[in-house]
């Protein structure tokens, strides 16, 4: 019987892709590196780029727990820290990402606060801030609070994001509103900072910091749109792999130059017609949150039945800024502010075509099954996870409805094996083939073009 404590690696079809690992490694050494030597570390939640980058432009070196759960379930060493955790009375059910956090904090304090040297990638040190969203779901608004169980005096600072729905976003003068809104909260953040640090914002540098980050945004779309061609030239395992690039260091020039030669390998693949998937038979769609300890699941979906994972994880995906958005913006706290409620509205206006009530999520998905020419959409309801859950079912819905596009439910966690059954997982999806099959035919009849 197959050990499923075994570390399964995803096998990466791109050069760069394999490179990947070493901007993950890069942002957890800098943070030890720099608690060793007396400069400020901060833990960020993933704000979309709302709040980390005024960090970085103020000398924190940030990392980012929701990345470590991931880090931690890939290398198959979370399930410990998921145990304290269900032991200090926090749910089975609660986000996966949140849990590893507890019991990885519970873990340091009763090391005095030093990263067991046992720890994955060398651990997390002892921030000196945390960076709270109220963005995403209720899980990480309360997580960062009740980790003052564990983080004695650690200060926290909660940044929120206007979520407004696809109908109420134009309503007249919600959107420049909201972007005030956002702005007015980050000059008050920048304000925090210099009180906690005890020095003032480089504000050439945070220029510096943003104009990197458009940058790097705009060129991991320009990757997502050669990304449309057949046969994929880029699946799934290389995206989560690069993502760390551009998701949590956009900052920094190393990661820009990395994403050129992302850029320049998959336009020759997409040059020379070079899949990623050498059989590939089927595209599909991926929604929402990966399982981090399965990724070798995907490796054999495309081994064993030619399934390509042609895109996937809406909120993992770089959204870029479009020139209009920056053109009279004299305010780098405006640009920033902008950065962040582009991501989350950019598809508002197709979402409103189609009378989606909420965009993000939705919206992308229906668009991309047309864009990307999908034959299935694969579906991972997590227990840990609501938000990335809670329209998966809609999606699915909606796109058998509108583009004859079927869906399959794989359940699972974005951290927790214990709750994935990868043989189950792998019959249903040999199962969903002659589904996908048939639709095929269907779309035909109806006069799509794929």
């Amino acid at each position: 019987m197959e050990d499923k404590k075994a570390k399964k690696t995803s096998g990466k079809t791109l050069e760069t892709a394999r490179e990947a690992g070493y901007f993950g490694k890069k942002m957890l050494k800098n943070a030890i590196d720099a608690a060793k030597e007396g400069r400020p570390t901060a833990w960020s939640m993933v704000t979309w780029w709302e709040g980390e980058l005024i960090a970085r432009a103020m000398g924190l070196e940030v990392v980012f727990p929701e990345n470590y759960g991931a880090f931690c379930a890939s290398v198959r060493q979370a399930e410990r820290f998921l145990e304290i955790s269900d032991s200090e009375g926090f749910p089975s059910t609660l986000c996966g990402y949140a849990r590893n956090c507890f019991g990885y904090a519970k873990t340091l304090k009763d090391n005095r606060f030093v990263p067991p040297q046992d720890a994955p990638g060398g651990g997390l040190a002892k921030p000196v801030v945390l960076i709270g969203s109220g963005a995403g779901c209720d899980a990480r608004y309360k997580w960062f609070q009740a980790l003052g169980r564990f983080l004695d005096d650690t200060p926290l600072w909660t940044l929120e994001l206007p979520q407004t729905g696809t109908f109420e976003y134009f309503l007249p003068g919600n959107k420049e509103r909201n972007i005030q809104f956002i702005t007015h909260q980050l000059r008050e953040f920048v304000a925090f900072l210099e009180s906690l640090l005890g020095k003032k914002m480089d504000w050439d540098y945070y220029g510096q910091v943003l104009d990197q980050t458009i940058k790097i945004l705009n060129l991991a779309r320009e990757v997502d749109e050669l990304r449309k061609a057949a046969p994929s030239p880029m699946v799934a395992q290389d995206f989560w792999a690069v993502m760390m690039a551009h998701l949590y260091m956009p900052h920094d020039p190393e990661a820009y130059e990395f994403y050129q030669r992302v850029y320049a390998e998959v336009k020759n693949r997409v040059d020379h017609g070079i899949p990623a998937v050498p059989n590939e038979k089927y595209r599909v769609m991926f929604s929402e949150l990966p399982p981090w300890h399965s990724l070798g699941f995907f490796d054999r979906l495309a081994e064993e039945l030619g399934i390509a994972v042609v895109i996937e994880s809406w909120s993992y995906h770089a959204a870029g800024l479009p020139e209009e958005e920056r053109r009279g913006v004299t305010d780098p706290l405006e640009l920033n502010a902008r950065i962040t409620y582009h991501k989350w509205m950019e598809y508002n206006e197709f979402a409103r075509k189609y009378d989606i009530s909420s965009s993000f999520m939705m919206g992308p998905a229906l668009d991309w099954a047309k864009k990307y020419r999908v034959d299935g959409f694969l579906a991972h309801p997590l227990r840990s996870c609501r938000p990335a859950t809670y329209s998966l079912l809609d999606t699915r819905n909606l796109l058998l409805e509108e583009v004859k596009v079927p869906g399959v439910v794989v359940e699972g966690d974005i951290v927790d094996l214990r709750v994935f059954n990868e043989e189950e997982a792998m019959d249903k999806m040999g199962t969903f083939i002659e589904t996908m099959d048939h639709y095929r035919e269907v779309r035909k009849q109806e006069g799509l073009d794929w």
